[in-house]
C-alpha cells in the first residue's frame, strides 16, 4: 500500500516542476502578414530551468528505485534480492546525482534539497541527509516532509530523543505524516531486536513502549483526524 502511495506522489510531484514554465511559449512557425512564416527566437535555459529538469529527471529516478524496493520485499529468492537491491541502489544514485545538480542550479530549490537527503538516507549516509534536511527546513520552516524524513535518518543514526521529537512535531502538524514515521519506528524496532546495532536492551525496551504507547494514543484519536494526507 505505502509503496503504491509513494508512486502516486512522485507522479503527482512531476506534473507540479514541469507546470512551472521552463520556457516561454512560441518556438514554432507563426504567420506573417503575407510573407509567409518564421519562427519565433526561443528563450535561453535558466538555471532555473536547468534545475527543474533535474529535479523531474531525480524524481523519476526515484519512482525506478521504490519499484526495485518493492521487487525486494517480495522477492524470496536471494540471487532475485540482491540483484534488486543493486538496481534500486543505482537509482538512488542517479537521483541523488540529478537533485545535487537542481540545487547547486537553484540553491533556494527546497524540494531538491529535500530529496537529497531522501537519496543519501536510502544510500546510507544518514549524517549526510541530515545536512540536507536541515538546509530545507531552513529554507522552508516547519516542512512536514523534510521532518519526517529526518526523522527516519535519526532511526538510522539510533538517535532516537530526535526522532521522538519529530515524531511529536509531526503530530502536532501532519498526522499523515506522524503516522508514517510511526511505521518506520515500528520497523525500527523490529529490526534491533535481530540486530541490535550498538542498542542495549534497556533502551531498546523503552523506545518500543514508547512506541506502543503513541500507536495506542494514535489508534484512540484516529477517528477525529479529518486532514487528508499531504503527500506519500
Amino acid at each position: 500500500m505505502r509503496t503504491r502511495t509513494v508512486l502516486q506522489f512522485l507522479a503527482s510531484a512531476v506534473v507540479l516542476i514541469i507546470g512551472a514554465p521552463a520556457w516561454s511559449a512560441g518556438g514554432g512557425g507563426m504567420p506573417s502578414s503575407g510573407t509567409g512564416n518564421f519562427d519565433m527566437p526561443q528563450r535561453a535555459r535558466t538555471p532555473e530551468d536547468m534545475a527543474r529538469e533535474s529535479y523531474n529527471s531525480g524524481i523519476r529516478h526515484l519512482k525506478d528505485a521504490k519499484e526495485y524496493d518493492e521487487e525486494v520485499a517480495k522477492a524470496t529468492d536471494p540471487k532475485k534480492v540482491a540483484k534488486a537491491t543493486e538496481k534500486a541502489q543505482k537509482a538512488y544514485q542517479k537521483g541523488l546525482k540529478e537533485f545535487t545538480n537542481s540545487v547547486t542550479k537553484m540553491p533556494t530549490m527546497y524540494e531538491a534539497w529535500n530529496y537529497v537527503g531522501f537519496t543519501q538516507r536510502h544510500l546510507g549516509d544518514y549524517r549526510a541527509s541530515l545536512d540536507a534536511y536541515a538546509k530545507a527546513l531552513e529554507l522552508k520552516p516547519n516542512y512536514p516532509e523534510a521532518i519526517e524524513y529526518r526523522g527516519e535518518a535519526f532511526l538510522g543514526l539510533n538517535a532516537l530523543d530526535d526522532a521522538k521529537q519529530s515524531y511529536m512535531s509531526l503530530y502536532r502538524m501532519s498526522r499523515p505524516l506522524a503516522d508514517q514515521l510511526l511505521v518506520a519506528m515500528k520497523s525500527w524496532v523490529e529490526k534491533r531486536k535481530q540486530d541490535a546495532q550498538g542498542v542495549d536492551s534497556t533502551t531498546l525496551e523503552s523506545f518500543a513502549g514508547w512506541v506502543n504507547e503513541r500507536a495506542a494514543i494514535a489508534a484512540q484519536t484516529a477517528s477525529v483526524v479529518t486532514t487528508p494526507p499531504a503527500r506519500w
